[in-house]
């Protein structure tokens, strides 16, 4: 075993210094966003204890290091915290003595990843995480449920904080490595995939019920029921069962068109639909 690989098992940092770190990330991020450095002095900031401790008796590289993580860095809040985790992981390696990492290659890593993940994090965090309970909590607000013009808000906050620590963790644990295992994994592909099948069914796939029901006070329409609740929810159930039919069954295609046209006879024989 090398010299580098014996530095990289070794650790200083502990899990309450990164818990603190992701903290002040999250707090601050937004907040001391300038013109020329953007997001810097927030990234700083969260570095800030982190290289105290790790540069404590070197004081050059200490100057070295809050220098250079006070640069221009600007990205997605939650999906770049993982470029936090990596850089305290290579910063550790660094002062444990790894003459692999240098201040070159931790600023690389830094300025090569922050608009890729920007990209993608803001794609999936404007286009599915703010827009989707927005689509099903907005039309309950409006019918006067209370906790239903809440929800969008709390969802998103669960999710930027729970998605953000993860990544932050997760990025410290794989080091330089963390962004190619979570791209080789194929969790963005599938990520990317399902939000395009889903725009695309809810704007082609049309189904409706035209099914009625009626009490002592007035005539309810099923499909306004669902459109208050889950919009585009039919489309959704057309589209997964003819999925879960081509994953059972394999790409049957002239088979699984005579089937659904059979069905939507069926059910506007009966009128379902």
């Amino acid at each position: 075993m090398s010299q580098n690989e014996v530095v990289e098992k070794k650790t200083v940092v502990t899990k309450k210094d990164l818990v603190f770190a992701w903290l002040k990330w999250c707090l601050a991020v937004e907040v001391p966003v300038s013109f020329d450095r953007m997001q810097a002095l927030a990234f700083g900031f969260s570095m800030n204890k982190v290289m105290r401790k790790l540069y404590k008796d070197q004081p050059e590289e200490l100057k070295a290091a809050m220098t250079r993580h006070t640069s221009m860095f600007n990205t997605n809040c939650d999906w770049g915290s993982i470029i936090h985790g990596i850089t305290i992981s290579l910063e550790e390696q660094r002062a444990l003595g790894n003459s692999d990492i240098t201040p070159e290659v931790i600023q690389s890593l830094k300025i090569g990843l922050m608009g890729p993940l920007a990209g993608i994090g803001d794609s999936v965090d404007q286009g599915i995480v703010a827009t989707i309970p927005l689509a099903i909590f907005v039309p309950m607000a409006l019918d006067g449920n209370v906790i239903a013009a809440f929800m969008p808000a709390l969802i998103y906050i669960a999710w930027s904080y729970g998605w953000s620590w993860f990544l932050f963790n997760k990025g410290y644990n794989l080091g330089k490595n963390a962004v190619l295992e979570i791209l080789h994994s194929g969790r963005i592909k599938k990520v990317v995939g399902i939000f395009m099948i889903g725009c695309l069914s809810a704007s082609y796939v049309k189904v409706s019920t035209i099914l009625t029901f009626t009490n002592s006070n007035a005539t309810v329409k099923v499909q306004d029921l669902i459109n208050s609740i889950l919009p585009n929810f039919l489309p959704f159930i057309v589209v997964s069962a003819m999925y879960l039919y081509i994953v059972k069954r394999g790409p049957k295609y002239l088979r699984l068109i005579l089937y659904t046209m059979v069905i939507a006879i069926v059910l506007t024989y009966f009128k379902i639909i």
